[in-house]
C-alpha cells in the first residue's frame, strides 16, 4: 500500500523518480520497493549506466515493471552519473524529478515524500535530502558538505537548463547545486533520519574503494571552489549594497 504524501496531500504535479545505477544489483530492490510505495511519485525510471553485474536484470524483475510504473533504461557502455541523470530527465515529461541513489539503506516512503513536496508544492526549485543518524561517517560528510547529496528533488525545467553535467564526474551534485544557487532560485534542505548507504571501501574493498574515494574528491574540487567563490562574491555584493 502506498503511503500518503504527507500533511499537504499527494502532489498535484507529475513527479518522476530517477535512479542512476551502476553495479547495484545487490542493493537496488529495497530502494525500488520504497519508491513504488511513495504516493508522491508517479513514475520511476532506473538508468543502468553500463553495469557489469546484474543490475539491469534485477531492476527489470520488480513487479511494478509489468504495470509500467517502473521502467528500466540502459547505457552501454558506462557514461557517468551525470549522463544517467540526463537520460532520465529527457525520458520523462514530469514537471518534477527526484533523484535517489540505488544503494540507500533505511529509506522510507515518508522520506521520499518529504523530499518531493517542497518542490511539487512550488515552495522551492530544489530540495536536498540530508542524512542524519543513519551512520556516523555518512552523516558527518553530509553535515560538512550537504550540497553533495545525491538525494534531491528539482524542477525538470531547471535541471534541463544546467550545462555540462555529462562531464562533471563525481562533481555532478555540486554542479547542480552551484547552478541553482547562481540562478538565485530557492533551495530547501530536508533531514532524512536514519538513512545511509555503504561506504566505497565496503563495496569495492579497501584499496579500490579508497582509490575511488580519492578520485571522487579530486573531481569535486573544481565545483567546491566555484561554489565557495560564488558565495564569497555574493556576500561582497550584498555588503556593497548595504554600504
Amino acid at each position: 500500500m502506498r503511503q500518503d504524501a504527507g500533511a499537504g496531500g499527494e502532489a498535484r504535479v507529475k513527479v518522476c523518480a530517477v535512479i542512476p545505477a551502476y553495479n547495484e544489483g545487490k542493493r537496488i530492490l529495497p530502494v525500488l520497493n520504497t519508491l513504488d510505495a511513495a504516493a508522491s511519485v508517479h513514475e520511476i525510471l532506473v538508468v543502468d549506466d553500463g553495469s557489469l553485474d546484474d543490475t539491469f536484470a534485477v531492476a527489470c524483475s520488480h513487479p511494478a515493471c509489468e504495470t509500467g510504473r517502473i521502467r528500466v533504461l540502459q547505457h552501454n557502455p558506462n557514461r557517468g552519473k551525470g549522463a544517467a541523470m540526463r537520460t532520465g530527465a529527457e525520458t520523462t515529461s514530469a514537471e518534477v524529478i527526484v533523484f535517489f541513489d540505488a544503494d540507500l539503506v533505511g529509506l522510507t516512503p515518508a522520506h521520499v515524500n518529504s523530499v518531493v513536496l517542497p518542490v511539487a508544492s512550488g515552495r522551492a526549485a530544489m530540495a536536498l535530502g540530508v542524512f542524519r543518524g543513519g551512520r556516523g561517517a555518512t552523516t558527518l560528510a553530509q553535515i560538512l558538505a550537504p550540497n553533495i547529496s545525491g538525494q534531491r528533488a528539482i524542477r525538470r525545467d531547471v535541471f534541463q537548463s544546467i550545462p555540462c553535467l555529462t562531464k562533471a564526474g563525481y562533481g555532478v551534485e555540486l554542479a547542480i547545486t552551484n547552478y541553482v544557487l547562481g540562478e538565485g532560485l530557492p533551495i530547501t534542505r530536508v533531514v532524512l533520519n536514519d538513512v545511509t548507504h555503504p561506504m566505497k571501501e565496503e563495496k569495492l574493498g579497501f584499496f579500490r574503494g579508497a582509490a575511488s574515494r580519492m578520485r571522487m574528491y579530486w573531481q569535486m574540487l573544481p565545483y567546491l571552489a566555484r561554489g565557495l567563490f560564488r558565495r564569497r562574491r555574493n556576500r561582497l555584493v550584498q555588503k556593497d549594497r548595504l554600504e
